[in-house]
């Protein structure tokens, strides 16, 4: 049995009789009425999508009704149809009952029925969108609770770990202070092995020890508790410093550091200390992952996609390079990339510590690599956000 969605209201037992034979082999059930209050008690227990109405008829007229069904029924797609051209009745139609369309008598069948058609489309669309709106704005309701739980956990997370970091200072250091003097022969000769043993459980404990210092330095930078101590600087003469004292450590593995520096580039503001920190970083990462060749530490200003003048501080190697699938996890909290064979002692938070130091600058850092053909990281500073 068919849904009824449409209803016809005309005092014109001729016309809902016309009605009826025109719409006999549609999908959808129309229903007919010859009085307002008829009309009334079918929209009320059926699922009328479409209401059609005469204009001039002895009880109401068709912009009432239809101003009738709009407040109880604001849903329903209005239309009003009249054998009379009424202007009048037309604009009241627009303004009053808000109909979808109006169409003149006598009509053709065909236009009688893309009419209703069209309104019946018009409705689901009207429906669909409301409910893909109430879904929307309910799962936007569920993302925003979610975001605050996991600003909550993360907050704890951080202070968590500040604290336990903090808490773990002190004992390390006994620790480190027992390891040095047994090593140092004050309490007793040790055997070779015994040395061997110690040796590494001091390795362990500056190991544990870099991995608190990092925890703290990344959990002040994201609370806002590090405030950066911006001043006039020269970057050039900032690489120059920390390439002077990395150059020995890549000299001892056969590697050469060169520097390569844009005389164009003018004094910017930066916090020296934390751009000497990502520096140090960046240039000891490619030492490490770099077998042979060098380090190429390079500047050059640059105008900026937003037409703003930038300073970009390249460090390239010629290491192992790192595999497309890891490059999106390479800023992340505790990733150890490469394989094991390349991996060296870390925490797994120097490149986190430097994406924020970078993003506090209001700059970015990224990096380009290709497996066995090097890596370069990069960072970018714009001029005209920082004090010169």
């Amino acid at each position: 049995m068919k849904e009824i969605n449409v209803l016809f209201l005309d005092d014109d037992q001729k016309v809902l009789n016309s009605i009826t034979r025109i719409f006999a082999e549609e999908a959808y059930g129309v229903i007919v009425a010859s009085g307002p209050v008829e009309a009334m008690e079918i929209i009320a227990r059926e699922k009328i999508k479409v209401v059609l109405s005469d204009q001039r008829m002895p009880d109401i007229s068709g912009v009432d009704f239809l101003h009738r069904v709009k407040d109880q029924y604001p849903d329903i797609v209005r239309i009003l149809f009249t054998a009379y051209a009424d202007l009048s009745a037309a604009e009241q139609a627009i303004n009053i009952s808000e109909v979808y369309r109006f169409i003149n008598k006598p009509w053709y069948p065909r236009e009688l029925l893309s009419a209703v058609n069209g309104a019946l489309y018009h409705y689901d669309l009207v429906v669909e969108n409301r409910r893909l709106f109430e879904e929307t704005k309910y799962k936007n309701e569920e993302l925003n609770l979610a975001n605050c739980k996991l600003k909550v956990l993360y907050d704890i997370q951080k202070d968590f770990s500040s604290t336990l970091s903090h808490e773990l200072r002190t004992p390390l250091a006994s620790i480190k202070a027992a390891i040095d003097i047994v090593m140092s022969g004050s309490a007793g000769k040790l055997t070779d092995e015994q040395n061997d043993f110690l040796g590494r459980a001091k390795s362990n404990v500056d190991r544990l020890n870099r991995l608190i210092n990092d925890i703290l330095d990344l959990a002040h930078l994201e609370s806002g508790k590090t405030a950066l101590s911006i001043k006039s600087g020269d970057i050039n003469q900032t690489i120059q410093t920390v390439a002077q004292t990395q150059e020995a450590v890549a000299r001892a593995k056969g590697l050469f550091l060169k520097v390569i520096l844009d005389d164009k580039v003018p004094v910017l503001g930066i916090d020296q200390d934390k751009i000497i920190q990502v520096l140090n970083n960046l240039i000891s990462n490619a030492i490490k992952f770099t077998p042979s060749g060098g380090i190429t530490v390079s500047t050059v200003k640059r105008e900026g996609s937003e037409g703003s003048d930038e300073v970009e501080v390249r460090v390239q190697d010629t290491g192992y390079g790192i595999k497309e699938e890891d490059m999106v996890k390479l800023f992340e909290k505790f990733q150890q990339l490469g394989e094991a064979h390349q991996r060296c002692a870390g925490t797994g938070l120097g490149l986190a510590i430097c994406k924020e130091i970078v993003r506090q600058h209001k700059g970015k850092i990224n990096v380009e690599s290709k497996v066995g053909q090097g890596s370069c990281f990069y960072f970018i500073l714009p001029l005209d956000k920082r004090g010169k």
